[in-house]
């Protein structure tokens, strides 16, 4: 397993898995599908806050895309890690999560925060939870055109 860098070459890719995961999508951001142009457009928001998008490769397959940032101070923020949908379910996830750990740990992380949209049925949270994170506050979190409650969670590395 490693991390690749989305490039602009690769768009079609992270499209592909952005939409695959339809129900991610309708409950983060009011839509199914996005386009093209939201993508780009994402990646280079991302980009401007410090955060770096990058497919988790398989077998030299992307299967997920992990957006993050790491401090200096070993502060990291996990944006967001998206499965491609034929791949969830299979206990993938946790090894990818396990994987993203390691490497931030060796890279001096202390503390990994997540923000989990948790105000729909089927969210995450519980995913979150088992990887032994735990809840420090509830916020409004704005992503596109849609706001939704999130639970703010932390874990230390």
């Amino acid at each position: 397993m490693e991390l690749q860098q989305i490039r602009e070459i690769d768009i079609k890719k992270a499209l592909e898995i952005y939409n695959s995961n339809a129900h991610f999508l309708k409950n983060h951001l009011g839509t199914s599908m996005v386009t093209e142009d939201f993508l780009r457009n994402e990646l280079k928001e991302m980009t401007e806050h410090g955060f770096t998008s990058n497919f988790v490769m398989l077998d030299e397959e992307p299967v997920a895309i992990i957006d993050y940032m790491q401090r200096k101070d070993g502060f990291v923020y996990l944006s967001m890690l998206m499965l491609e949908a034929s791949k969830q379910s299979i206990g993938l996830g946790r090894r990818i999560y396990a994987f993203f750990e390691n490497l931030v740990a060796k890279a001096g992380g202390k503390t990994i925060r997540i923000d989990v949209v948790d105000d729909y049925e089927g969210n995450v949270l519980p995913f979150w939870e088992k990887m032994g994170f735990v809840k420090t506050r509830h916020d409004r979190l704005t992503w596109g055109e849609k706001e939704s409650g999130v639970c703010v969670m932390e874990k230390g590395v």
